[in-house]
């Protein structure tokens, strides 16, 4: 995760970074984090943007429920909420892209893997789906 003022690289209090900010394993939306977590590099406050964060991978997590339990318009919903939360995350438009290619929707699909490739091209997940496509369609 990035500081939205400076863009340098957040790093919580025990060194991690990014999407290892905090995860949340609570069936329990993410309460509000108490103290102020700063930027390392110009010390503003992030807290509210990783309690943000936190709330979108609560409702990722909810939508990977939701579709292994072949549930998906409640995957959907969930999906679209983390989506709405945090859009920078590969994860989530990954998701998006599985969902709509199980609905048959492929030109969709295509766009949210290529939205996930493009916020992380070493997003694995992501790369199977496109080649497998991409034969597919040369095949």
């Amino acid at each position: 995760m990035k500081c939205p003022v400076c863009r340098a690289t957040y790093r919580s209090p025990d060194g991690n970074r990014g999407s290892e900010v905090i995860k949340v394993t609570s069936p329990d939306p993410p309460s509000p984090i108490p103290a102020p977590l700063n930027c390392h590099r110009c010390g503003v406050d992030l807290s509210p943007l990783i309690h943000l964060y936190d709330q979108a991978i609560w409702c990722y997590r909810h939508a990977i429920q939701a579709l292994q339990a072949g549930n998906y318009p409640v995957a959907i919903s969930w999906n679209h909420q983390a989506l709405a939360l945090y859009r920078n995350n590969a994860d989530f438009h990954a998701l998006e892209g599985h969902l709509w290619a199980l609905q048959g929707e492929f030109q969709s699909a295509v766009l949210a893997w290529q939205k996930a490739r493009q916020i992380n091209p070493q997003h694995k997940t992501t790369n199977v789906y496109l080649e497998a496509l991409d034969k597919v369609v040369e095949g």
